[in-house]
């Protein structure tokens, strides 16, 4: 539980830096696309104040004279009223209007707040210095324009970015007056703030990606640690149902030793009762298939007892089972059993034992001829399934009947009278341990079929014994 739950806690925090740097980068994007909006809403801003400037001051040109070098301080109180004027709808424009006609120098600056009131009137009339010289080349240039052209450039000065629009005011070429506004697209004010914040979402992107890629390394070797433990976990559980398997055995095998046991005590005893010359063959051969008996029980319960412990290897599954069906080849022809092997013809390699596969292959063929003393066929089909390969033996005996289906593969569980009942229970021991399964098919055909499941072997991975 406690591994579960600091995956969980390393799972959310691996989201948490993702969806943080993520948001980080959004940021950054957002901060660069949209300088780009804003200038398209300044170069607007910046057009419609100085058509209202140059409009206002060609009205006030036709009623009198705006330009006379006589009466400075009177031209540039009206200039300024008409910049205060028009600029206080726009916030954080900067403009005035430069005077040529051999004077050449600016007049009536005010900046702009964005309120229906005008400003209070400051005492300048030129740029800001480090601007000065770029508006005063903009506005010569657009004495020469047509009427309703105009200039308009951004460019960096110093730690600015400012966007400047210039236009020629009235009919007459090349004008006397032409209005300049500005707009300061980055403030040297907010450079500070702006570069610190780009610092610390950067290394806030930065950071959680580094975050991420080794939260994400340690859960992934986690996630390495809780597979081994898994399958750490399943070879114990396999060894905890083994013994609970050899617990369910050895109390089969005091009910199934005991009673030729107690077969073998009764000849003995009887033999302590009477002559010597009573005694005959007879008793003593049921002594003998009495040790056989229990011989071949105990025999069975240590291969099963071992199972677990055999050795693995990589083998040819189709070859192993060509062998075994040899085996019992002469004794299908005696019993006139045919026996039909199929297979993909590809080649099928399993980690496995092959001592301990040779066994289910065998019994399950054993089993299949006895069942069919008469003759009949014995189908043996192997097939290749997504990495598995499925094995099946089929007989056309009677088939088994559908109480005795669910006690089939447990131990000492037998329909036949000379049987010890281990067969199965051992077969079925022997795949799990490799991994597969096996089981009867229950199909409406005669016979009984028996499918083997078992995985293919991988190369790339580690066989564990």
């Amino acid at each position: 539980m406690r591994s579960v739950s600091s995956f969980q806690i390393q799972a959310a925090l691996v989201a948490l830096l993702f969806l943080g740097s993520l948001s980080a980068l959004v940021f950054n994007v957002f901060s660069a696309v949209v300088p780009r909006e804003r200038e398209l809403q300044v170069r607007e801003d910046l057009r419609e104040a100085s058509r209202q400037m140059a409009s206002v001051a060609a009205r006030h040109s036709s009623r009198k004279r705006l330009i006379d070098d006589r009466n400075r301080t009177e031209v540039d109180r009206n200039l300024a009223a008409i910049s205060e004027q028009v600029l206080a709808k726009f916030a954080n424009v900067e403009g005035g209007f430069y005077l040529n006609g051999g004077l050449d120098r600016f007049s009536g600056f005010a900046q702009g707040s964005g309120e229906p009131h005008p400003l209070d009137r400051r005492v300048r009339n030129d740029p800001p210095p480090m601007e000065a010289p770029l508006i005063r080349v903009q506005a010569e240039e657009s004495l020469e324009l047509e009427p309703g052209q105009f200039l308009l450039n951004i460019r960096d000065v110093g730690p600015s970015r400012v966007a400047v629009l210039t236009e020629p005011v009235g009919t007459a070429r090349p004008a006397a007056l032409a209005t300049w506004v500005m707009f300061r697209l980055v403030d040297p004010k907010e450079l500070g703030t702006q570069v610190r914040r780009y610092q610390v979402s950067i290394g806030l992107a930065f950071g959680g990606l580094v975050a991420a890629v080794l939260l994400a390394w340690n859960m992934g070797r986690l996630i390495r640690r809780q597979n081994l433990e898994r399958e750490q976990l399943q070879q114990e559980l396999r060894r905890s149902e083994h013994l609970a398997a050899l617990g369910t055995l050895l109390s089969g095998v005091a009910h199934e030793v005991r009673n030729p046991l107690a077969a073998i005590r009764s000849t003995v005893q009887l033999w302590e009762r009477l002559p010597e010359t009573a005694r005959n063959p007879g008793s003593l051969t049921a002594i003998v298939q009495a040790v056989d008996r229990i011989n071949e029980i105990v025999s069975q319960l240590l291969q099963f007892s071992r199972t677990s412990g055999d050795v693995r290897e990589a083998i040819e599954m189709n070859q192993l089972l060509g062998e075994t069906l040899d085996l019992v080849a002469a004794k299908a022809q005696e019993q006139s059993v045919i026996i039909d092997r199929q297979t993909d013809g590809e080649s099928v390699a399993l980690s496995a034992s092959g001592q301990g596969l040779r066994q289910v292959f065998l019994n399950l063929a054993t089993n299949a001829l006895q069942v069919m003393p008469a003759g009949g066929t014995l189908h043996c089909h192997a097939t290749r399934k997504d990495g598995t390969v499925e094995i099946m033996f089929a007989d056309t005996g009677p088939g088994v009947s559908v109480e005795d289906r669910s006690h089939l593969f447990e131990p000492f569980f037998t329909t036949r009278s000379d049987g010890t009942g281990l067969g199965l229970a051992i077969c079925r021991e022997i795949v799990t341990q490799h991994g597969g399964k096996i089981e009867l098919v229950t199909e409406a055909r005669p016979g009984a079929t028996f499918r083997i499941t078992l995985p293919i072997y991988q190369a790339h991975k580690p066989v564990i014994p």
